[in-house]
């Protein structure tokens, strides 16, 4: 059985499909929430930058929606408003070198954090499948960029970054979408 057991009395078990049941009873509302996750993730990654001029990166805020994303629409969701979101981020603030990176990176760190997001159904409550979604997409985030950085700028200012913008970026991202993710998800599953 493909089941990730949190204690004795609870397992919980992946929905069938790679997308959240909100697909299937009610396609259109899905469309319309990951059109407005995208948009919002590139608002957000646009509305804060600070530049980091060894590697001509920035931190953002965009990870919060990402991981939220993520957690609220599954994979597919999380996919496209985190790739795409934080793509047109990049392009609004002037880092369109980044975009195609940025869609791979942010789309894979979405894709992961809402697989993981599969486990935890309907539930407003932080469960081990969140974590282990966002722990992973996490390190998918910062093993991208610092895999591109370093092919670009060298290790070392790949690495800093690394520690100095993208780790924060990402703990702040994790933090948010633990905190407001799993009540959206259990909201629209209540009400849709």
């Amino acid at each position: 059985m493909n089941a990730l057991s949190l204690d004795s009395e609870t397992e919980l078990t992946p929905t069938d499909e790679l997308t959240t049941d909100l697909v299937k009873r009610n396609p259109t509302i899905f469309m319309a929430l990951v059109a407005i996750l995208t948009a919002l993730t590139a608002v957000v990654t646009a509305v804060l930058v600070i530049p980091f001029p060894s590697t001509f990166g920035y931190l953002n805020l965009g990870d919060t929606l990402v991981m939220t994303s993520g957690i609220i629409l599954g994979p597919i969701g999380g996919f496209i408003a985190g790739g795409v979101g934080s793509a047109f981020g990049d392009i609004l603030v002037g880092y369109s070198y980044y975009a195609p990176i940025t869609f791979l990176v942010k789309g894979g760190e979405g894709l992961v954090v809402g697989w993981f997001a599969r486990y935890a159904k309907h539930t407003a409550k932080l469960n081990l499948a969140d974590v282990v979604g966002l722990i992973l997409g996490a390190i998918i985030m910062l093993y991208g960029y610092l895999v591109s950085e370093t092919y670009f700028y060298g290790f070392e200012f790949a690495l800093a970054e690394m520690i100095w913008v993208n780790l924060f970026q990402v703990t702040v991202g994790g933090i948010v979408a633990i905190t407001i993710a799993p009540t959206i998800r259990k909201y629209l599953h209540q009400t849709l």
